[in-house]
Order: C-alpha cells, then sequence, then structure tokens
C-alpha cells in the first residue's frame, strides 16, 4: 500500500515502486497562536484590516518550507476558520468590506464532499475484490487489495452500468444525467478527425454546474475526451463550442483531451513521460503542460492530492472528478509493478501490473484522505466516493497498439464497442461511511443516474425543463430500495461493429482478435429488471435507422445472453419493445436538434 502525501508545499519525488516521499519539513503552529492572540481586543472598525493582515499568513504558510506539512495544513484550516467567523461576523452586523470577503462567507458550506473515480476500460472480471459469497469481480490471477479494502466499506453493484460501451459518450452520460446520443455524441471524439462536430456543447447542464449553486469548488484530473476544438489554442477554451472542462463546471481542470499519449502532439508517446497535459484554473486557461516525468496514473493522484491539500478551501464542499486513462493502451508501468505478474506472456503481464499499479493509486488516495481526517475532522465520514469504468475492455489487438489489451468482461458476454452485458456492466461501487451500509445489490444503475443522484444529495435544484434520463438512486444507497424509473436504462451505438470469435475460460474469457465474424450487433437496448431487449436494424449498416428485429434475454439467469425470451415472455417483449422505440423517437429528436444546431454554427463560422 502505498505512502500518502500531507498537505504540503514539497518537492515529490517518485520512486521505481510509486510511493512517493516529502522533503524535509517541520512546526509551525506558533502562526495559528499569535493570531488568536491578536484577535483578543480586536475591534470591529479594524477587523477588515485583520483579515486581510491573516490572508497573508496563509500565503505564508503555504509558502514556508520550514514547517511540517500536517502543522501546515492544521495552522491554515484553522487560521481560515478564523477568517470565516470573522467574516460572518461583519455580514451580520452589516459592515462593508472588501468583496471578495463578503462572497468568500456568502459561499461557505457544509455539504457533503464528492469524489468519483472513473477508470478507463476496466473490464467487468478485471478486478478481485475478495468479497465473501460473490462470483464476480474475483479474479484470481490480478491484484487490488486496495480496491478490496474499499469495497468492503462500500456498496458493491453487481449491474452496474456505463451510459455506452465507448469513451466519450460514457462520459457525457455520466456529467448529464441523459443519453449520450441526445448530444449527438454517439462515437469516441477522434482528436485527429472530429472537425467540431462532435462535443458536449455548452448548452448541456453538467453536474459541476448544478453544483455551483451550492457553492462547491469542482475540479477534474485526468482524461476529458468531450471538446470539438483545437485543444492546443488558448483561444478555443473560450470559445464558441463550450465544450471545454472550464467551460463545463469545473473551476480547477488537469486534463489531457484522450488519454496523454493518444493525442495530436505526441502520437508517439505512451503512460511514461506523458506530454498532453492541459492546465485551467483561476490563472490560466489552456495552459500546456509540457513532459511532466513519471507515470500519468501517479501523476494524475499527485496533482488530485495536492488540489486537495493545497487549492481547495476546507470550508466548502467540493466534487472531485478523477478520471484515469489507466487501463486503456498504451501500458506502461514501473519495471517493479511488471515484476509482480509472471504469467508467461510479457504483454498480459503489464495488463495485469497496470490493474495493480492503478489500484495502488487509488489507495494513496484513500490513504491521504484518513491521514487528513486527524486534521480536518469528518472529512472522511463527509466525502461520498463512487467508483466505476467508463466502458467495458478492450478487445486485444481490434488495432495496432492493443496487444496489451487482456481484460476480461467474465462471466458476461460482449467487451467494448458492443452493447452486450460485457461492452457497458462495469465495476460499481460507492462508499459513505455511517451512511451507506457496505454490501452487494443487484439491482440496476447507470451513469445517468449520477447527476440526479448528486443532486438529492446535495439539494441542488434540477431545472424543469432539463430532461433528464436517469433517476436518483438515493432510495438504493441509503435505505436499499428498488429505483423507480420513469423511463427504461436505455443504450444506443451507432458505430459500425462486428462480432468477435471469443475464446479461453473463466477470467482468462477474452476476445480473440482480430477475429471478427460476419453478424449483425444490436444498436439500441433497453434493461428492465432482469431482462434486457437488443434492438437491430436489418438489412443496412446506415447509422440512425429505427431497429426492427428485437431479441429478449434474461442476463441474470443467462449472462452469456444465449437463450432468446421472445416466444416464451410474449407480453414482456411486447412492453419491451415500445418502451425501446418510443425511448428511440425520443432521443432521435433531441439528436437532430442538437446535429442541426451544431451543423448551423460550423456553416455560420466558415
Amino acid at each position: 500500500m502505498g505512502q500518502s502525501i500531507l498537505a504540503c508545499n514539497c518537492k515529490i519525488i517518485p520512486d521505481a515502486n510509486g510511493p512517493l516521499d516529502i522533503t524535509g519539513l517541520e512546526s509551525g503552529e506558533e502562526y495559528y497562536e499569535r493570531v488568536a492572540a491578536k484577535a483578543q481586543g480586536t475591534t470591529m472598525w479594524n477587523i477588515s484590516d485583520q483579515i486581510k493582515s491573516e490572508m497573508n499568513i496563509i500565503t505564508s504558510l503555504k509558502n514556508n518550507s520550514n514547517t511540517s506539512p500536517s502543522t501546515n495544513l492544521k495552522s491554515i484550516h484553522l487560521v481560515r476558520k478564523y477568517l470565516g467567523l470573522c467574516s460572518l461576523l461583519l455580514f451580520y452586523l452589516n459592515f462593508a468590506i472588501e468583496p471578495i470577503i463578503a462572497q468568500e462567507a456568502s459561499e461557505v458550506g457544509d455539504g457533503v464532499n464528492i469524489i468519483y473515480i472513473l477508470v478507463d476500460d476496466l473490464g467487468y472480471g478485471d478486478i478481485n475484490l475478495e468479497l465473501e459469497g460473490v462470483d464476480q469481480f474475483s479474479n484470481p490471477y490480478i491484484k487490488t487489495p486496495n480496491l478490496s479494502r474499499f469495497a468492503k466499506e462500500s456498496l458493491v453493484f453487481t449491474r452496474h452500468y456505463a451510459a455506452d460501451p465507448t469513451c466519450s459518450p460514457s462520459r457525457a452520460g455520466l456529467l448529464t444525467g441523459r443519453s449520450p446520443t441526445r448530444h449527438n455524441i454517439n462515437r469516441w471524439i477522434n482528436d485527429l478527425e472530429d472537425g467540431d462536430k462532435y462535443f458536449l456543447s455548452g448548452k448541456e447542464i453538467t453536474i459541476p454546474e448544478l453544483l455551483k449553486q451550492n457553492s462547491y469548488q469542482t475540479a477534474i484530473f485526468g482524461k476529458w475526451h468531450l471538446n470539438g476544438a483545437d485543444w492546443t489554442e488558448p483561444d478555443n477554451w473560450t470559445g464558441w463550442t463550450g465544450s471545454f472542462p472550464n467551460q463545463q463546471g469545473f473551476d480547477y481542470a488537469f486534463v489531457s483531451k484522450e488519454n496523454p499519449h493518444m493525442t495530436t502532439r505526441l502520437r508517439t508517446n505512451a503512460m511514461r513521460n506523458p506530454g498532453d497535459f492541459y492546465l485551467a484554473d483561476d490563472e490560466v486557461i489552456g495552459k500546456h503542460m509540457g513532459v511532466i516525468e513519471g507515470y500519468s496514473t501517479q501523476i494524475i493522484t499527485d496533482r488530485a492530492i495536492d488540489w486537495i491539500s493545497q487549492k481547495r478551501n476546507p470550508e466548502r464542499p467540493f466534487f472531485l472528478f478523477l478520471t484515469y486513462d489507466a487501463v486503456h493502451e498504451k501500458i506502461q508501468n514501473p519495471p517493479s509493478f511488471n515484476a509482480l505478474y509472471n504469467t508467461g506472456n510479457v504483454e498480459k503481464n503489464k495488463y495485469y501490473a497496470n490493474v495493480t499499479y492503478l489500484d495502488h493509486h487509488i489507495g494513496r488516495l484513500l490513504d491521504y484522505l484518513d491521514q487528513l481526517s486527524e486534521i480536518e475532522e469528518g472529512i472522511v465520514e463527509n466525502t461520498i466516493i463512487f467508483f466505476s469504468s467508463d466502458n467495458g475492455p478492450e478487445i486485444r489487438d481490434v488495432y495496432r497498439g492493443a496487444h496489451r489489451s487482456y481484460g476480461t468482461s467474465y462471466p458476461l458476454f460482449g467487451q467494448k464497442r458492443q452493447l452486450y452485458e460485457g461492452g457497458i456492466r462495469v465495476p460499481g461501487m460507492v462508499r459513505w461511511p455511517g451512511k451507506i451500509k457496505p454490501g452487494i445489490t443487484n439491482e440496476p444503475n447507470s451513469h445517468i443516474d449520477v447527476l440526479p443522484t448528486v443532486a438529492e444529495l446535495t439539494e441542488a435544484e434540477i431545472p424543469e425543463n432539463l430532461d433528464l434520463d436517469g433517476e436518483s438512486i438515493v432510495p438504493q444507497l441509503l435505505n436499499n430500495e428498488k429505483v423507480s424509473r420513469e423511463k427504461p436504462l436505455y443504450w444506443q451505438n451507432e458505430l459500425i461493429g462486428e462480432e468477435w470469435e471469443i475464446g479461453g475460460i473463466g477470467y482468462d474469457q477474452r476476445y480473440v482478435g482480430p477475429k471478427p465474424i460476419d453478424l449483425p450487433v444490436p444498436k439500441v437496448v433497453t434493461a428492465r429488471g432482469s431482462y434486457v431487449l437488443r434492438g437491430y436494424t436489418e438489412g443496412t449498416e446506415e447509422q440512425f435507422k429505427k431497429p426492427t428485429i428485437f431479441q429478449l434475454y434474461n442476463v441474470d439467469k443467462d449472462p452469456l445472453e444465449k437463450v432468446e425470451l421472445s416466444s416464451f415472455e410474449p407480453e414482456l417483449y411486447k412492453e419491451m419493445k415500445k418502451e425501446l422505440l418510443d425511448m428511440w423517437e425520443d432521443v432521435q429528436r433531441d439528436r437532430v436538434q442538437t446535429e442541426n444546431e451544431i451543423s448551423n454554427k460550423v456553416d455560420q463560422r466558415q
């Protein structure tokens, strides 16, 4: 288990195994004692100047290399509490002070903190949670001790779904609570070919935008993959698409457009020493960070911990979106992690090691929060942490460079890019100590449920005209109740996919690439309870055609989706077919409207 970094202004030194060291720091508690002493006898007439002076102390504490990390954070935290009380008192007495001070006081909130950890291409069968009495999530070949620890403290979902079987649409659905097809995002956004045609429009309301009404601080670290305009031009970060993270509600963004190693700037780069991270905060927008030494998973975690410890205001709640690029190709790990595995296949070793390396750094974040709770009382109990994957595991050798993709969706059928269970059902769990009882649930939920769930947890008001597809799962989280849905769970993916030959047994089950089979693949799927209905288009590869062929399966009893049930369940088949077609028509109207709006804007700019 990795070392955790306490709050500090310090030099971070990665070692071969991934843990980080912190160089020499010592005490500074006298700062708070001096602040408290000076506060006695201070009149209300000079307290505004007093606050300005003490704000300088915070800056001094942050930059002081001669104080210990824990003392630094404690001192800053206590000084900020003092400043908050002073500001609040001034507010009630109607004294006029600097506008920035009044704003700070008015924004103080006590809502729950939210951390959402989204990993990339992690399959349903790619982790070992070591849960008693559970057949799933028990891969004997892969070590994930930190996720196992987290699972034992969490509600674990056995029917947790991504919003799509590919990355960009999945992220769009998660952030908006709406089918990504409504946004006309029905494919992964290609950094070389997007041409301002596919992106998350600025008109869409996202989770961080919703939370700002309750004074949340918002930050994202990792993969974005939702903007269309040229990433390398800083002006585009405030441009017409509205699709950049700073335009979608994030105060702080340390992000890559796709993966740090899969963009136009550094096509040959990989997870080691990535070179395509960009920064947007209150000082800079679209700043290219250059090549950063280390591995992307470690770097993303470092920056997130630094933001929690150094950049956020502990008096206000926060939303942290942690979007790792692991375990997406091109995979690289420290040699010490590769050495953990000896399967007889070097590339398989690297994939397994990448999962364990990801697990290690998630453990670092969890450890950091535990240590922070010694200074910031209640932060663990007041922080809800979600864990999920953006889609199923990649198909090995489906493209050049995917030769390390040894993920598995076992015991499900299908993988990434497909609307079978293995393409959209992914690991999922959520922890909230003292509020959510640890356990296991088979009640289906999806990425599109996250926005309404977060809104209920934080009492954020959802606009009346916002047509959501997801539902709040708070009753499921807090009371283990069934989720009531006005709309069925719905997926649509129009990429011209292929069927593949499958091989291997148990947790060695995966598609054998590149061996496609000439069979149709579903374009639309809905779910109700244990049943899913697949929709196919007949005799055409044209996109966005209404499905005309349907197949019904019980995925609880038949996870490999082999036994078609429409003739055995005719009434259910009829009802679900109508639900699917109604949703298809509704989603199609929004998709066409979005497509036309974007097309008109592009034409006007030419």
